[in-house]
């Protein structure tokens, strides 16, 4: 199964999405700042990170290219909301989806498969 690190700054939903994929199988870990996300980014490998998008301090998207500095990990993006402006915008800078929240559990298990096949 897949290793995961998701990432949002709302820490309730941290918890119940990593219950969530750990009740599936996979190990999950959770960061509630980019910070700290990227501290885990240095210390361990993931499959996937699921990334949201509007969080204090750091936002999603320079997270994001802190991780890419660091490793070429697949990252989903989440959201409440994203204008397809944004979307676009996000997909362009290598994401492998965007997400929207409340998340899609059927979408969240077919990003894990695929990453999980290569």
């Amino acid at each position: 199964m897949a290793k995961v690190l998701i990432v949002d700054d709302e820490k309730e939903i941290c918890e119940e999405f990593r219950d969530i994929l750990q009740d599936d199988g996979h190990q999950a870990e959770y960061a509630t700042s980019g910070e700290e996300a990227i501290r885990k980014v240095h210390e361990a490998d993931y499959d996937l990170i699921f990334l949201d998008v509007l969080m204090p301090r750091m936002e999603g998207r320079q997270v994001f290219d802190e991780i890419r500095k660091i490793k070429q990990i697949p990252v989903a993006i989440m959201s409440g909301y994203m204008p397809p402006n944004k979307e676009k915008e996000v997909m362009s800078l290598g994401a492998i989806a965007c997400l929207r929240k409340p998340l899609d559990l059927a979408r969240i298990k077919s990003l894990l498969r695929s990453v999980e096949n290569k």
